[in-house]
């Protein structure tokens, strides 16, 4: 596997001891040296307040997370928000939009609860949710695995009714790992007058997204962007933004809080830019941590050479694998769905449970941290991982470790 490109992120930059091996950023990512100095380091001020300094020590902060985070999601920095996690985001649209009695919202059949009970939880006003399989055989009572070829977009966009004002989809399964085609999708629905609202919590920070005909998109920062459980990004677009209930309160008026005691006046209450759907302060400390992952992020090449470098490896193990008529059958599944652009950065292999809980159970012994969900054993890749990581767990998986 010589042929395999090095990490993009050094194993240098995180605490992550020889012999461990970290395939669970669908799970948690690591957060990296830097960012972690970076706390500590804004720690220090909070131990003196006396010495924190408004515009640096604050509202930078919170300036800088918006503009590395626009910069990695390549969009514009204004039409970012800052929220607490996935959930957060996708509440601010559910709960904001001016929805009419008998309105529906479509979801994927199968989508996780972040994405889910924000738009059940509309049914007290009238809205209707309505869940539709993307696959042949998603619904049966044996799910059927996703193959190459399924075409999902078209599944959803055909869904869509006369009643029907959002789309809210996971861009990147939790548990299967089927990566959406959002261009496909924010085309059909801006042609069809549906929003399309994004949970990208699954692929953010490894692959790249695309943010045309899309209305939000809401992600939390601890997976792939390396960030602390409890920060997050929300992205909307600016006219869908005017028509959301604004959450902000003292730090969304248009001009900054003034620490002199007297506010600027001015006859809007809130902030034309993504400030209007802040709700209350952040945690400073998550915004710094965060800011300063997306940082190493954009400099390794950012989103897209991430996504090149996880491809390569997911092939490459899928390759493993193949030659193993255990594996053979599964591995081309997957395989498949990469080379057709299908799948986010983790690999979801559709195993008997036996067989499952035997591999976790020997995953400890050999240093490997993974997870399963819904029936699936994930196995996600990130730009820490090399050759080395590759051929370790093929060893794992074929039981020759």
């Amino acid at each position: 596997m010589s042929h395999l490109p090095s990490p993009l992120l050094p194993r240098e930059w995180f605490d992550m001891p020889a012999g461990v091996y970290w395939f669970s950023h669908c799970k948690d990512g690591p957060l990296p040296r830097a960012s972690a100095a970076a706390v500590r380091a804004l720690m220090e001020t909070e131990l003196r307040p006396w010495e924190v300094r408004w515009s640096e020590d604050f509202l930078d902060v919170q300036r800088s997370l918006r503009q590395v985070g626009a910069t990695l999601l390549g969009v514009v920095e204004q039409d970012i928000s800052l929220v607490t996690c996935t959930s957060s985001g996708l509440e601010a649209v559910a709960l904001g939009y001016p929805w009419q009695d008998g309105d529906e919202v479509l979801l994927p059949l199968g989508e996780f609860p972040s994405n889910r009970l924000p738009w059940l939880a509309l049914a007290r006003r009238g809205v209707d949710c309505r869940e539709v399989p993307l696959w042949e055989g998603q619904a049966a009572p044996v799910t059927a695995a996703p193959v190459a070829g399924m075409t999902p977009e078209q599944r959803l966009l055909e869904a869509i009714g006369p009643r029907t004002r959002i789309m809210a989809v996971s861009w990147v399964r939790y548990q299967d790992g089927v990566r959406l085609d959002l261009e496909k999708l924010g085309r059909g629905c801006r042609e069809r007058g549906v929003h399309l609202v994004v949970d990208g919590i699954q692929g953010a920070g490894t692959m790249v997204a695309s943010f045309e005909g899309v209305s939000a998109f809401a992600t939390g920062g601890h997976k792939g962007l390396l960030g602390l459980q409890g920060q997050g990004l929300l992205w909307t677009d600016p006219a869908f933004r005017q028509q959301l209930l604004p959450l902000g309160t003292w730090l969304s008026a248009p001009d900054d809080f003034s620490q002199g005691g007297t506010q600027s006046q001015s006859d809007e209450l809130w902030a034309a830019d993504g400030r209007r759907l802040e709700a209350g302060s952040p945690s400073i400390l998550s915004c710094a941590a965060l800011a300063s992952s997306l940082r190493l992020l954009v400099e390794c090449g950012g989103t897209a050479a991430l996504q090149r470098h996880i491809v390569s490896l997911q092939r490459a193990l899928l390759s493993r694998l193949a030659q193993d008529a255990r594996w053979a059958a599964e591995a081309a599944r997957l395989d498949a769905l990469v080379r057709a652009d299908q799948l986010g950065s983790t690999l979801s292999f559709a195993l008997p449970t036996r067989q499952s809980d035997e591999l976790l159970r020997t995953a400890q012994m050999h240093g490997i941290s993974t997870s399963t969900r819904e029936g699936y054993l994930r196995i996600a890749f990130h730009g820490w991982h090399g050759a080395t990581d590759v051929e370790r767990c093929a060893a794992w998986l074929l039981g020759t470790a």
